[in-house]
């Protein structure tokens, strides 16, 4: 087995590990870049050469020179979102040449690319470091054992006072920091579920499903709500030909906090927002609410469809 020496030892497949995880976070984005250069093909070209390395392709000069070629098709760049969609592509092309020195200016190689992945995506959506977080997220998750043991030889880096060392900073404690134990749920209810599909007093609503949104995924977990308006909300949103439909549930196991609003957009859980993996009972179905603004739903719909083209779905691990 290859291996490289410095500080540490690195193999070649520690090598591939970080380069697969830096090429799986710049690659979503890769449309923002090229929806504004349309002919500028170097960020594929780097991505294409990441690629190639991490499917068993000898490290050569190719990884090299195409994430050169990125870095200056950044500079080319029309807008701040393409320029770091480019860099994104830059860095997962360069993640082949990681050294093995014990420095914070090699962090770059393993988390740049998600880094300057999420800055793309939050500059794409007005800036918004909801969407940023959620690119973040996506991308810790993404990351292996090897690739997790490869990071934590490097030092831990400084959320200095750029928005991309804070990104680059928040992702690599995302990888490495132990998950939070999940808050015990004490809220007494009663719980509501809104879907379009059309339930009887005592079916069992379980995991395991087509979700109701984004690119309908089987979902881990059932989400309930205790709030009024979450219900019918989600029941505009949902997939589906049937009317919206809004049900008073039981829970019949452990709620937890939905991670996607707690903490996210809504600190806390405002929203009274839960989800459980253990099956929850329809009581009854609920008639006379109140629907939300068509107008709404209708946005909400298209900026959720948006977020899906960059592989951005709801977290349901």
């Amino acid at each position: 087995m290859q291996t490289s020496t410095g500080d540490f030892t690195l193999t070649m497949d520690e090598l591939r590990a970080v380069a697969g995880f830096a090429l799986g976070c710049a690659a979503p984005v890769l449309p923002l870049f090229e929806k504004s250069n349309p002919t500028d093909a170097r960020p594929a070209a780097a991505l294409a050469a990441a690629r190639l390395f991490v499917d068993g392709a000898p490290r050569s000069k190719l990884q090299r020179v195409a994430a050169a070629d990125a870095h200056r098709a950044a500079g080319d760049a029309t807008d701040e979102v393409a320029r770091h969609a480019a860099l994104a592509a830059r860095d997962a092309g360069a993640a082949a040449y990681l050294h093995p020195l014990a420095t914070r200016s090699q962090l770059a190689h393993i988390l740049g690319a998600g880094a300057h992945a999420a800055r793309a995506t939050e500059l794409a959506r007005d800036d918004d470091p909801v969407v940023a977080e959620y690119v973040l997220t996506a991308a810790a998750k993404r990351a292996d054992q090897v690739v997790r043991e490869v990071l934590s030889r490097y030092p831990r880096p400084s959320a200095g006072t750029t928005r991309m060392t804070a990104l680059l900073a928040r992702l690599d404690h995302l990888i490495l920091a132990p998950p939070r134990p999940a808050r015990v749920v004490d809220d007494p209810g009663p719980f509501f579920h809104g879907t379009r599909a059309d339930l009887k007093p005592g079916d069992l609503l379980t995991a395991g499903w087509a979700s109701n949104y984004g690119t309908r995924r089987a979902a881990n977990h059932t989400y309930v709500t205790a709030s009024d308006a979450g219900a019918p909300l989600a029941a505009a949103m949902a997939a589906g030909d049937g009317a919206p439909r809004v049900y008073r549930v039981e829970p019949l196991g452990t709620l937890e906090d939905d991670p996607n609003v707690t903490d996210k957009r809504f600190p806390g859980n405002p929203t009274r927002s839960y989800r459980t993996r253990e099956p929850v009972r329809i009581v009854e179905e609920v008639h006379g609410w109140t629907a939300p603004d068509p107008g709404v739903i209708e946005s909400m719909k298209r900026r959720m469809a948006e977020l899906t083209e960059l592989g951005i779905e709801a977290m349901d691990d």
